[in-house]
């Protein structure tokens, strides 16, 4: 689990509206209490933002036909100015996002592998 960020929900529904198409949608928060001044509080979304556009693409392909709500929340509070500088405290972020959003994909592949049915691929070779 990551330092800064953990996912504070993660929700998936099965029915879809449109069997063809699936839903990621994403959330941040980022309390005051954790960053005390709002533009580091507007970065912080920003780079969590930017973390889930670039991998929006294969979380929708590993959602399949599942609408996934993903909200991410900043953990503990930032490293004051004078421990860290504050381009490694947004890599930092961005690495941690990154990971977790990973972490994600690969669950939701596991999910799908596990509701497979075992013999689901060699029934369409028998007709």
């Amino acid at each position: 689990m990551s330092a800064l960020i953990e996912p504070a929900r993660i929700q998936t529904e099965t029915t879809v509206p449109d069997a063809a198409t699936a839903q990621v949608r994403f959330g941040m928060t980022v309390s005051r209490h954790q960053a005390r001044r709002a533009f580091v509080r507007n970065t912080v979304r920003r780079v969590l933002r930017e973390a889930a556009r670039h991998a929006s693409e294969e979380l929708i392909a590993a959602a399949r036909t599942r609408c996934v709500d993903i909200v991410l929340r900043l953990k503990a509070p930032l490293p004051e100015r004078s421990q860290a500088s504050w381009s490694s405290v947004k890599a930092e972020l961005r690495r941690q996002a990154d990971g977790l959003l990973e972490e994600l994909r690969r669950q939701l592949l596991r999910e799908d592998a596990r509701r497979a049915p075992l013999g689901a691929e060699r029934t369409g070779a028998r007709t």
